[in-house]
């Protein structure tokens, strides 16, 4: 006879499933507590076996605050109905690639719901069983701008906002690679403000600042959109023109620039006349991005012993 008495099947099956269930309900609990979201999509297939869309199994509350809902009132959503149909279409593309490749897949998806869900969104998703799929998420909107804003502050110049000499190098080196493989002409030009200095010491650094950032607008203004402009240093600035026809009309543009600097500079009550000196490099692509920068810098220091307020150009084409 045994010491003891054997529990029934039925007992030992309600033991195991009331333990389930309070292991679920600790999951749920530390799912509520996290500050991502987390949500099980099962794909609602169609008669031919493709996927058409996904039925919401399971949310936790940081994943539906951003709707005003509970997570009870949008299980059972299928995802057109939960974030709306124009902004269902990444997420869906995102839990089809996770079921079918059956491997996680890490990727922010951009969502503006009228639901409530707007913003970049880190999504990391899990290929379950069952047709599901297990989506951890959290709005990376902030992050993403601030990185994009440091991200300008290293490329661009505080106080005109135009590009800095990192971000043209890294220009010039992209325009010269490509002229020499579409064929194209392109110029690189220095050009500063002459007797610059002269201006911070008699007028002070704020009337110098109003001025260099009027300088790069006149500058901005008299070239194509496509140009680039940038600040080096100072009062030093250069451009970048692609795509030109010839020497002709990179000399048009430069005495569009100049004649641009003829008008006084106005600031407060006080006006300013100035003028400016350039050295012009035309290219084909035939010469490295340094050898260009050179050359310009070279050739504007000759236009300014030559008098200033004038601009040189030199031309490095393989066929001259």
């Amino acid at each position: 006879r045994l010491p003891f008495k054997a529990s029934s099947h039925e007992e030992i099956s309600n033991e195991l499933s009331e333990k389930l269930q309070r292991q679920l309900d600790l999951i749920g609990e530390a799912l509520d507590a996290s500050r991502d979201g987390f949500a099980i999509w099962k794909a609602v297939r169609s008669e031919t076996n493709e996927i058409i869309d996904f039925t919401l199994v399971f949310m936790n509350k940081a994943g539906s605050d951003a709707t005003g809902r509970t997570p009870a009132q949008l299980i059972g959503m299928t995802l057109k109905e939960a974030v709306g149909e124009e902004a269902s279409g990444g997420l869906q593309s995102l839990f089809t690639r996770v079921l079918n490749q059956g491997e996680t897949i890490k990727e922010i998806v951009p969502v503006h719901s009228p639901a409530g869900w707007s913003g970049d969104y880190e999504n990391t998703a899990v290929p379950l069983s069952n047709d599901q799929v297990l989506a951890t998420y959290r709005d990376v909107s902030d992050e993403r701008r601030e990185h994009g804003r440091l991200v300008w502050l290293t490329e661009h110049d505080y106080l005109t906002g135009m590009p800095n000499r990192a971000k043209l190098q890294e220009e010039l080196r992209r325009t010269v690679d490509e002229a020499s493989v579409e064929d194209f002409l392109l110029a690189f030009v220095f050009i500063d403000i002459d007797h610059f200095k002269t201006v911070n010491d008699l007028h002070g650094h704020d009337v110098g600042d109003a001025l260099l950032v009027n300088f790069i607008k006149r500058i901005r203004n008299s070239l194509p959109e496509e140009s680039l402009v940038a600040r080096i240093a100072g009062d030093e600035f250069a451009i970048v023109l692609r795509d030109l026809k010839n020497q002709d009309q990179l000399v048009d543009l430069m005495n569009e620039v100049f004649n641009a600097m003829k008008r006084p500079f106005s600031h407060d009550e006080l006006e300013l006349e100035i003028t400016c000196s350039a050295g012009c490099v035309l290219t084909d692509g035939s010469e490295l991005p340094d050898e260009v920068m050179r050359v310009a810098d070279k050739s504007m220091y000759r236009a300014k012993h030559e008098g200033r307020n004038r601009f040189l150009v030199e031309t490095r084409i393989r066929s001259i």
